[in-house]
């Protein structure tokens, strides 16, 4: 190898590397193009991202129920889903502005009309503090941004259902989604778990 430039004709003295460099990319290239673990790999990130998103998506929830029930503590009582309370909170936001188009917004977002009823007359006796606009403002983006994440987490989970129907259908039938991709996450690829004893 190293007098092949004296051996072979025409050959210069940089191209035997640049061909043994070549030759070890395309194999490289070739090796994850046909890793039988890539749809695995899909799998087990998805399900790492769906559990942190669900411990984040929790947390912010609680922090968007504390921070709002400075102003409207009655809400969580009456609205006790984590996604409906933040949606409902940047519906209602000040609660002196609630009139009668935002109590029918709040009846259409929630499905029951008594429940925005209950909304309503919980906001007229309300014993929250009163709320200045730019507190008002901040908690209305932070509860957008949990919305918007708890919107992705169920994207995010549709996903992983999908991926998992088409890469381990088995599996998902017999045990279901989420559960499979855990096993799946856990013992390293399908492979593995296929190798594993029952």
């Amino acid at each position: 190898r190293a007098h092949f430039s004296a051996f072979v004709k025409g050959l210069a003295d940089g191209d035997l590397a640049r061909a043994q460099l070549g030759l070890a990319h395309s194999y490289s290239r070739a090796k994850v193009k046909f890793n039988v673990n890539k749809s695995d790999n899909m799998i087990i990130q998805a399900i790492a991202l769906l559990d942190t998103l669900d411990r984040d998506v929790n947390t912010f929830v609680m922090r968007v129920r504390e921070w709002y029930s400075w102003h409207f503590p009655e809400l969580v009582r009456v609205v006790p889903d984590n996604y409906l309370y933040a949606k409902v909170a940047v519906l209602v936001g000040d609660k002196a502005s609630l009139d009668a188009a935002k109590v029918a917004a709040v009846g259409e977002l929630l499905g029951d009309a008594d429940k925005a009823a209950e909304v309503a007359e919980a906001a007229r006796t309300s014993m929250g503090q009163d709320i200045s606009p730019i507190d008002l403002v901040n908690i209305e983006t932070f509860a957008r941004r949990v919305i918007a994440l708890a919107e992705y987490r169920a994207r995010l989970g549709e996903y992983l259902s999908s991926k998992m129907a088409a890469v381990a259908p088995n599996l998902a039938a017999l045990i279901g989604d989420l559960v499979g991709a855990r096993l799946i996450s856990h013992a390293g690829s399908l492979t593995n778990l296929a190798k594993a004893p029952a």
